[in-house]
């Protein structure tokens, strides 16, 4: 009688709960993503800083092995940095020696040379954009500089397609940025300021969206 009891109560097991367990884990990786989110800007710009004090020193270290790349190259680092008086002290100082670019690259590649200097126009373009106070004039000269050295350069003709949103110059805007978004077809932010352009260009945006344009 008391064996067939024992069989009828219910029996305790002891041993890992899995929802438990998943529980912990999942909570400790939540926690580890939310921190790693929180942290990220921080670890980016010191990072960042690390990689520009490494190329400070291989101006040091190894002075004839630098090239105006190089050079240019620390002048991106800062306009990352959002150091842009730095990258423009860089950006001029380069400027002066890039024409050297060309030794350094394949004799037949005109177009690598041609490329670099555009690159070191745009960004010089951007620097000034972001100075404290702007210097806009000298920034949109840049940019036509940029392009001058290559016509289709997808990043310059954002630049001026821009520019020529905030001057409400909507059909050569639309122009300019379709010819960019034709070399980056996928490019959402360009999609975005082609779209933009158009819609200014119809009158189908309101003030409060051109003032924006504007800013």
């Amino acid at each position: 009688m008391a064996a067939s009891a024992r069989k009828l109560l219910p029996t305790e097991k002891y041993g890992v709960d899995p929802f438990f367990w998943t529980y912990i884990v999942v909570s400790v990786l939540i926690v580890a993503v939310a921190l790693f989110l929180i942290t990220k800007p921080y670890w980016e710009q010191r990072w960042l800083i690390e990689k520009i004090n490494a190329q400070k020193l291989k101006f040091i270290t190894q002075e004839k092995e630098v090239t105006p790349i190089d050079q240019f190259k620390l002048g991106c680092m800062y306009n990352s940095l959002k150091d842009f008086p730095s990258a423009l002290a860089e950006f001029e100082e380069v400027e002066e020696d890039f024409d050297e670019v060309r030794y350094s690259l394949d004799s037949e590649d005109a177009m690598g040379a041609l490329a670099a200097r555009a690159q070191l126009h745009n960004s010089k373009g951007f620097a000034l954009m972001k100075l404290e106070p702007p210097r806009t004039a000298q920034a949109r000269r840049e940019f036509v500089r940029a392009v001058t050295y290559w016509p289709e350069y997808p990043e310059a003709l954002i630049n001026i397609g821009k520019e020529l949103m905030k001057r409400k110059r909507f059909d050569v805007a639309v122009r300019t940025l379709n010819t960019a978004l034709k070399w980056q077809p996928g490019n959402e932010q360009f999609s975005e300021y082609a779209d933009q352009a158009r819609k200014a260009m119809d009158g189908e945006l309101s003030k409060e969206e051109m003032d924006k344009m504007a800013a």
